[in-house]
C-alpha cells in the first residue's frame, strides 16, 4: 500500500478530487436548470386570441384565492389581469335583425340553465318611476322565468305577471318602534286597502321612498337565502341597473362560489376603530354579488349544546345600525366586514356611471362591462337590444364596444350641451378663456385634452378634459348671487345696504377635438379583455 505522501497516493487523491468536483458541478447545473424551469412555468405565454395571435407573457396566478382577503394580506406582486379565456353561454351567441324581433325571440338565446346556480334579485319601490320598472322588466330582467327572478319591494304587488314581494312586511318590530320612517309605509298600505293608492298619491315615493329603501338591503339578502338557499351566486340589483348578463356569467365562471366573496363597486365605508383600518362597501346602484360561501358565513348562527340559537338572525343583528345610518348598502358592507367578508372591489366592471356619462379612458376601455347605474329607460331598452347583435364567443363586451353604441357624433361643437363628468378617473381642469374659440384653442394645445366645456356669458369657464364623454342636453341657466356693494355704490344708492342680489347667466357649449380623438382610438385597440383584479384603490 503506498504511503500517504507517495506519488501513487497523490494520483489517487487527484482522481477523487476530480470526481468530487464533477459531482458538485453537476448538482449545481441541475439546480440552475430546475430554477429556470420553475421560472418558465410561472410565466407561461398567454396567446392573444383577440388581436393577431401574438403571445404575451402573463404571470401565473397564485394558487390560493385572493378575492376574500383584504388588500393588506395580499401578495405585493399580483398580475393585474385575469389571463383567462371566457366563453359565451348564449346560443345563438349573436342574432340578426334585432330591431324587428320580439322580446321572446331575443330571449330564446338566454342560457336559462345557469339560473339554477345564479339567483337574480331585483330591488324596487312601489313609488318609483313606472317607466324605470317597465324598462327593467322589459329588457335586462325580461329573460328570467316568473319563478326565477326574485322581486323585492315595499308593497306586495303583481307587475307583468311577476310576483312582487314586500320585503319590509316581516321585519322585526324593533325596526318600527318609535321610527317615523315607517309612517309613510303605513299610510301607503292604508290607501291600498281602501283602493285609493295610485302612482300620483303614493306617500312612499320620492324622498320618502328613499328613506324606506335602506331597510331593504339586509332584508333582501336574508329573504333571498331563505327562498333560494344554496345557490352558487346571488346578484342584487335595482331598477336602473343595467347588467350585461353574458359578462356576468363569464366572470362568475372563473370564480369559486365556495369562497366568501362580496363583489361590487367600492365606496368608502366606516372606519374600523378596533383594527384601525378604513372599510369599503359595494355601492347598491351598480349592484353587488354574494357567493354561496359569503351567504353561508353571513347567515351562520351559533347555538348552544341544547340546540337553541345564541345569536340573532341577520335582520335583527343589524336593526340599530340600519336605523341610525343613512344608507342600507353601507350598513350591509359593514356587517359583512364584521363577519370577516371584506369587499372585493371590481370598478370599473361594476360601474357607477350611466351610459351617457361614461368617461372613456384607458381605465374604462378594454375592461369588460358587468353593470352600469342610473341607466335611463330609453338607454336600457336600446342597449339591451343592441347587445343581442354584438356578442362574440371568445370576447366579452368591453367599454370600447360601448363607445360604438354611444359616443360623440361628427359634430365638433354642440350648443346647450354638457359633456362634463367631473370624473375621478380623469378630472377636468379650468383654464382662462374669454370666449368659445379661445377655449377650443386651449384644448387643442393641451396634449392630453380630448374634449372641453365652455360655460359662457357671465361664467366664462373653460374646462379641459382628458377623456371622451357623449354628454346630455342642458339648457342655459340663471342663478342669483349675493354681491358686496362698495362704499361708493352704497352712498350713491343711499340705501345703507352692504350687498345686493344679482343674476348670473351662463350656458353650456361642449366641444370635441375630433382629430385627437381619432388618434387616441387608433392607439388604443383592445387585444384582449382586461379582467381586473379586486382592488379598492380603483373606485368612483
Amino acid at each position: 500500500m503506498p504511503g500517504l505522501f507517495s506519488p501513487a497516493a497523490g494520483l489517487q487523491l487527484n482522481r477523487r478530487l476530480v470526481r468530487t468536483t464533477t459531482l458538485v458541478l453537476a448538482l449545481l447545473l441541475a439546480f440552475v436548470l430546475s430554477a429556470w424551469a420553475i421560472h418558465q412555468h410561472s410565466a407561461t405565454p398567454f396567446t392573444n386570441r383577440y388581436g393577431g395571435g401574438q403571445s404575451q407573457t402573463v404571470p401565473a396566478l397564485p394558487s390560493s384565492s385572493l378575492l376574500g382577503l383584504d388588500e393588506k394580506s395580499q401578495p405585493t406582486a399580483l398580475p393585474y389581469f385575469y389571463p383567462f379565456e371566457t366563453t359565451s353561454a348564449f346560443f345563438p351567441i349573436a342574432q340578426d335583425g334585432i330591431d324587428s324581433k320580439t322580446v321572446e325571440e331575443l330571449c330564446s338565446s338566454f342560457p336559462s340553465h345557469l339560473v339554477q346556480r345564479i339567483q337574480p334579485v331585483l330591488k324596487m319601490g312601489h313609488g318609483e318611476d313606472p317607466k324605470k320598472i317597465d324598462a327593467q322588466l322589459g329588457s335586462v330582467s325580461a329573460c328570467f322565468g316568473l319563478e326565477e327572478l326574485l322581486v323585492f319591494s315595499d308593497l306586495n304587488d303583481t307587475i307583468r305577471d311577476r310576483r312582487v314581494i314586500d320585503v319590509l312586511a316581516n321585519l322585526p318590530q324593533a325596526y318600527r318602534t318609535n321610527n317615523t320612517d315607517f309612517d309613510n309605509y303605513d299610510a301607503m298600505y292604508e290607501l291600498q286597502r281602501s283602493h285609493k293608492l295610485t302612482a300620483g298619491n303614493d306617500p312612499a315615493s320620492g324622498k320618502n321612498g328613499w328613506r324606506l329603501d335602506k331597510y331593504k338591503f339586509l332584508a333582501e339578502v336574508e329573504r333571498a337565502w331563505l327562498m333560494r338557499p344554496g345557490r352558487d351566486w346571488y346578484c342584487f340589483f335595482e331598477t336602473d341597473t343595467y347588467i350585461v348578463w353574458d359578462n356576468i356569467f363569464r366572470f362568475l365562471s372563473i370564480l369559486d362560489p365556495a369562497a366568501p366573496l362580496y363583489m361590487g363597486s367600492p365606496s368608502p365605508g366606516r372606519f374600523d376603530e378596533e383594527n384601525k383600518v378604513e372599510t369599503w362597501f359595494a355601492n347598491g346602484g351598480p349592484g353587488f354579488v354574494l357567493s354561496r360561501g359569503a351567504m353561508e358565513k353571513l347567515m351562520a348562527r351559533k347555538s348552544s349544546a341544547s340546540g337553541e340559537f345564541t345569536e340573532a338572525p341577520l335582520t335583527l343583528r343589524g336593526v340599530d345600525l340600519v336605523r341610525n345610518d343613512c344608507c342600507g348598502d353601507s350598513m350591509l358592507g359593514w356587517i359583512l366586514w364584521k363577519a370577516g367578508i371584506p369587499l372585493s372591489g371590481f370598478f370599473p366592471m361594476f360601474n357607477t356611471y350611466p351610459m351617457h356619462a361614461i368617461p372613456f379612458t384607458t381605465r374604462a376601455w378594454c375592461q369588460p362591462v358587468l353593470t352600469m347605474h342610473k341607466t335611463s329607460p330609453e338607454d336600457m331598452v336600446d342597449l339591451w337590444r343592441w347587445e343581442h347583435g354584438r356578442r362574440k364567443l371568445g370576447r366579452p363586451l368591453l367599454y370600447s364596444d360601448l363607445y360604438e353604441f354611444r359616443h360623440p357624433d361628427a359634430q365638433a361643437i354642440r350648443y346647450d350641451w354638457d359633456n362634463t363628468n367631473w370624473d375621478r378617473l380623469g378630472p377636468g381642469h379650468d383654464v382662462e378663456a374669454n370666449d368659445l374659440n379661445s377655449c377650443t384653442r386651449a384644448c387643442d394645445a393641451e396634449p392630453e385634452c380630448l374634449q372641453y366645456l365652455w360655460r359662457g356669458e357671465h361664467m366664462k369657464q373653460c374646462v379641459l378634459m382628458p377623456f371622451i364623454n357623449a354628454g346630455l342636453p342642458r339648457d342655459p341657466e340663471v342663478k342669483e348671487k349675493n354681491m358686496t356693494i362698495s362704499s361708493t355704490e352704497e352712498k350713491a344708492a343711499g340705501t345703507g345696504a352692504k350687498w345686493q342680489i344679482v343674476e348670473e347667466r351662463f350656458n353650456y357649449t361642449s366641444g370635441w377635438i375630433s382629430t385627437k380623438i381619432l388618434a387616441w382610438l387608433n392607439q388604443h385597440e383592445c387585444d384582449r379583455p382586461d379582467w381586473v383584479y379586486p382592488s379598492t384603490e380603483r373606485h368612483y
